[in-house]
């Protein structure tokens, strides 16, 4: 399986039916959306619990439409990958769970303390409202999941692949996809503990759902293993608020 991995990995693809410009404006576009529903949020919510989850949900989903709607001909929506599972949801939910776990259990070792993703942080030492926990949920496990994998493993993966080669794209989508989550959900510390959970860990994530989305040919494969990860993350914050 893994000699089948690395063989995916450095297969040669077809250009997708866009290029790096393309590519760009959707990474634009879509930390615009996580600013454009935060800044709707704290007008609407500014004293709730959940108000910046509530903004990052809204930009999540803005940023999911505006894959949809650029990326609109046959031939696009095609090269999005979003087609049929090519392999059991309930597998992909277990592999992404144990995965999830594994880099949680290495964290212990390389941190000089145990936190939540950075994207948790607004809810971290605080007693949580039910509705706070739902919003939780509803970001880490659909929006961001959905979002994060039409723009870097539906658009921006295939897109550098094309450009700059099949492994220096792979690793440069995750880079990509780790700066741009240390950007728009900055870590607690500025150390090398939020060095470590605001960009280490997002690219290994990185490499993980690009690994998934060229092994199974599917970004909808991808999505269902980022949601596993999502799940995990709000049972490691409630099991941190206890």
């Amino acid at each position: 399986m893994f000699r089948r991995l690395l063989a995916r990995i450095s297969a040669p693809q077809a250009a997708p039916p866009w290029g790096m410009g393309a590519a760009l404006s959707t990474l634009v576009a879509a930390f615009a959306a996580l600013v454009l529903g935060s800044t709707v949020a704290q007008l609407l919510f500014a004293n709730a619990q959940w108000v910046v989850l509530a903004g990052w949900t809204l930009g999540a989903a803005l940023a999911a439409v505006f894959v949809w709607f650029t990326r609109r001909t046959p031939a696009e929506r095609s090269a999005l990958r979003l087609g049929e599972l090519n392999a059991p949801l309930f597998l992909l939910l277990l592999v992404g769970l144990a995965l999830a776990l594994t880099l949680d259990v290495i964290s212990l070792r390389a941190a000089s303390q145990f936190l939540p993703d950075p994207e948790l942080l607004s809810l971290y030492r605080q007693p949580l409202e039910v509705f706070s926990l739902v919003m939780a949920l509803i970001f880490m496990a659909v929006a961001l999941p959905v979002a994060d994998e039409l723009v870097f493993r539906g658009v921006i993966l295939p897109a550098l692949r094309a450009a700059v080669g099949p492994w220096p794209g792979y690793v440069t989508a995750a880079l990509a996809y780790a700066v741009f989550h240390l950007l728009a959900y900055p870590p607690l510390t500025s150390d090398f503990d939020g060095l470590w959970y605001g960009l280490l860990l997002p690219f290994v994530g990185g490499l993980i759902f690009g690994a998934v989305r060229l092994h199974t040919g599917s970004t909808r494969a991808a999505i269902v293993t980022h949601a596993a990860f999502g799940l995990f993350a709000v049972v490691k914050l409630l099991t941190l608020a206890r």
